[in-house]
């Protein structure tokens, strides 16, 4: 069954965030390695990187209004994405990349099920179903971690921000309902700004300028890639959105390998495996084919 114009522009559009998302993250990873940098000071650039791109790109009646951003669930979304990107940083520089964007992709399985709460999208049993395998999967990727004794306080915090995250997005999903993509990125932007730089500004001399700019690269390419998935939402539903989201950690992983090493064991990668093979099903089965 061919997919609407709609749903395939949706699809590459996410498509594009996911490798935008992944740059990011190794930016993130690659800084935290060589730089006395936490996840307070990664926000902070990637605030303020935010807010310059939607600004240069957005404002004089291109789709961004900043008179909006008073409105409670725009202050909502700015509040819980600063919330799931701080800590989603602090899981990269502590955990990996990789590591951390498996357990971040768990989002979705929390997306979904307030969604269906909140939004009254229904679930589809093939969707259900899929969910359930992708959690197991999950499940699989931490169990040598439980059973050593090496899960620890940050894969807890990875999964509270995924947990997070999945309210963003919900939130995200309803905002584009009434409001521009760059209005709802940029409530995040501005929250992030004022929330984060008392918590950075101690760090700051002792950045170098190469780390500077890296983390400001970083930045305007996740603002990009953070529009690109707003866009995305105006074409998809939250279960499949978010299914196309998961490949982040696929394409992170494969430049965590190459670039610094990281691995995973043997059960870990088929844990990650049958979660991303869960992720590529929903993404590729049609809503004709799902509501049969």
């Amino acid at each position: 069954m061919t997919e609407p114009v709609s749903t395939r522009k949706g699809i590459l559009v996410m498509l594009l965030s996911v490798l935008l998302f992944a740059a990011n993250c190794l930016i993130v990873r690659w800084v935290g390695l060589y730089a006395e940098i936490d996840g307070w000071m990664a926000s902070f650039t990637r605030g303020l990187a935010g807010a310059i791109f939607v600004l240069a790109l957005y404002s004089r009646g291109r789709g961004l209004n900043l008179s909006h951003l008073g409105r409670p669930l725009l202050i909502a979304r700015g509040l819980l994405g600063m919330l799931a990107i701080s800590m989603l940083y602090f899981t990269i520089i502590h955990l990996g990349a990789a590591r951390a964007l498996v357990i971040n992709l768990t989002y979705p399985l929390f997306g979904s099920l307030i969604a269906a709460f909140f939004l009254k999208e229904k679930l589809q049993p093939k969707t259900m179903v899929l969910l359930v395998v992708a959690l197991f999967g999950l499940i699989l990727f931490f169990l040598e971690s439980l059973l050593d004794s090496t899960f620890g306080y940050y894969d807890l915090l990875g999964i509270l921000a995924a947990l997070v995250a999945g309210g963003v997005i919900v939130i995200i999903r309803k905002l584009t309902r009434s409001e521009t993509a760059a209005t709802i990125y940029s409530s995040q932007c501005v929250i992030t700004l004022l929330l984060t730089a008392p918590l950075a500004a101690p760090d700051f001399a002792g950045i170098p300028t190469t780390a500077w700019i890296l983390m400001m690269l970083g930045g305007f390419i996740v603002a990009w890639g953070q529009i690109l998935i707003t866009k995305g939402f105006y074409h998809l539903d939250i279960a499949r959105g978010s299914a196309l989201q998961m490949l982040v950690p696929l394409f992170t992983g494969l430049g965590a390998f190459f670039l610094f090493g990281e691995r995973f064991t043997p059960v870990e990668i088929l844990g990650a495996v049958i979660t991303l093979f869960a992720t590529w099903q929903i993404s590729t089965s049609s809503p004709k084919e799902e509501k049969s």
